[in-house]
């Protein structure tokens, strides 16, 4: 077998994670495709990949209700045509569906968090489709990124003998406590002494940010110096965020920027803490970005995230639906620097002890999926 792949990923290609577990495999050599029904707009993100836009493999499936019938055969035609070495699937619905259908292999499944742990079970139409996207028949290998994900994908019908966990979706290797420039909170006319807490979620109903928004305001009544500054770039819930942080009166301590990825890892590295209030995900890229800038953090207990972080061990674990709780870890962490030190020290140590090298273990899983 060659040392280079050709690989198929079929998923969204609007999303920075797909785009990042596409181009860590085409950095090394291989020969990776991409189809999806919507393209990322931004930038750079996709160049040195081949992407398949669904709308541009079969005229018809511009045709609302013909689009459905003729996905899976559109998708089956593309692999004949490029003859893919592996193909991956990535997200259960609609995406891995529609792979499972078109039969594509030799077949790896990727469901992502949500997805597997809270859609899938959602209606009986939906838990139908995902068992079928999990593929259990066909699938030589299930790539997900933690405990939570694997139980709720194995429910689903997928073989625990299979599984195997990367953490392909976040590239940690830039992220530093040495990226800190305090500079850019004195640019946003913050005084020296702010003490400044990160929100990691997109504007969703379930990031829980208007926990967040109630629990930064009791927290300031406390220690005044205390700014909020959210990285959220998109998302459904905006105007009901912003509404919220003028009736709290909050808009003076905060600040809401879609930063650049380019500037991610200063301004992580720059925050004192950091908080995650999220119903739902799976190990997330944010977190372990943070956790590589030797931030601490305030984690509301869901699925996954105490995998990562307990209370005492890496941040204050609360319950995310408790503003008053998540207050108390806030006004912790912004009284108690030693504490921030030490939260922010282990996270340092935990998520490169555990973190690995997910290209070379992708690379190893595909060549045993090709080689069987």
């Amino acid at each position: 077998m060659a040392e280079h792949l050709r690989i198929l990923g079929v998923g969204d290609a609007k999303s920075r994670h797909f785009a990042r577990w596409a181009t860590r495999l085409a950095e090394r050599g291989h020969e990776v495709h991409i189809a999806s029904g919507r393209v990322n707009p931004r930038e750079g993100e996709l160049d040195g990949l081949h992407v398949h836009q669904f709308l541009d493999l079969d005229p018809l499936l511009r045709v609302p209700l013909v689009r459905r019938f003729r996905m899976a055969p559109a998708l089956a035609g593309l692999a004949r045509r490029l003859r893919p070495d592996v193909v991956h699937s990535h997200y259960l619905l609609p995406y891995g569906y529609w792979t499972a259908r078109a039969g594509l292999e030799p077949l790896v499944v990727s469901p992502w968090g949500k997805d597997a742990i809270v859609d899938a079970w959602q209606a009986s139409e939906a838990e139908e489709r995902a068992r079928v996207a999990i593929a259990p028949d066909r699938a030589r290998a299930y790539v997900v990124n933690s405990q939570a994900l694997e139980d709720a994908a194995v429910r689903l019908g997928a073989d625990r003998t299979k599984f195997h966990r990367i953490f392909w979706h976040a590239r940690i290797d830039g992220y530093s406590p040495d990226h800190a420039d305090r500079g850019r909170w004195r640019a946003l006319g913050w005084p020296d002494d702010a003490v400044v807490c990160l929100s990691l979620r997109n504007f969703r109903p379930y990031s829980n940010l208007d926990v967040v928004l109630r629990a930064f305001a009791k927290a300031r009544e406390e220690v005044p110096e205390l700014r909020l500054f959210s990285s959220a770039g998109g998302g459904w819930t905006r105007t009901e965020f912003d509404r919220l942080a003028s009736e709290l009166g909050l808009e003076p301590y905060m600040a809401v920027q879609d930063v650049p990825a380019a500037e991610l890892p200063s301004v992580t590295a720059s925050a004192d803490l950091a908080v995650t209030l999220a119903d739902v995900d799976s190990s997330p890229a944010s977190l372990l970005e943070t956790m590589a800038s030797g931030v601490p953090l305030v984690v509301g207990l869901a699925p996954s995230m105490d995998e990562w972080i307990q209370q005492g061990e890496g941040g204050e674990l609360v319950d995310r639906h408790d503003a008053d709780a998540v207050a108390a870890g806030m006004v912790r962490l912004a009284r108690e620097p030693e504490l921030r030190r030490r939260y922010g020290e282990r996270n340092l140590r935990e998520v490169h002890a555990r973190f690995g090298d997910p290209t070379g273990q992708l690379e190893q899983v595909y060549r045993e999926v090709v080689g069987r």
